[in-house]
């Protein structure tokens, strides 16, 4: 079974500005089954509303984060989930003051974001 030592694996800037991420769990790292992240928003980043064809969940580790499901809005503090099911709009936008940490996992390794 393999240790993953997140401090060894370093964020990256991502598609959005002011977004960082690292992937966590892959199948580079051994995975079979499942994809694990970690992701920083600054003050101001926005993830744009997308879709997956696979459901994602969402754990808000530090800040707050303001997030779009379907058509509900609604702001997370930590230790909040959000699912977004297969197919279904969301987003996520930090409007605080202080960097937004969360985790999302897939059920999946191959998973494709398309833009809405």
């Amino acid at each position: 079974m393999p240790i993953i030592r997140s401090a060894e694996i370093k964020f990256t800037s991502g598609l959005v500005e002011n977004i960082r991420r690292r992937v966590l769990v892959s199948p580079d790292r051994g995975s079979g089954a499942i994809t694990l992240g970690e992701v920083i928003m600054n003050p101001g980043a926005e993830l744009p509303i997308h879709t997956h064809r696979v459901e994602e969940a969402i754990v808000i580790t530090r800040g707050t984060a303001t997030a779009v499901l379907g058509g509900e809005t609604c702001t997370l503090d930590p230790s909040d989930v959000i699912l977004a099911p297969a197919g279904i709009k969301h987003m996520l936008a930090n409007r605080g003051k202080e960097p937004t940490e969360f985790l999302f996992f897939y059920p999946a390794i191959e998973v494709r974001l398309d833009r809405v």
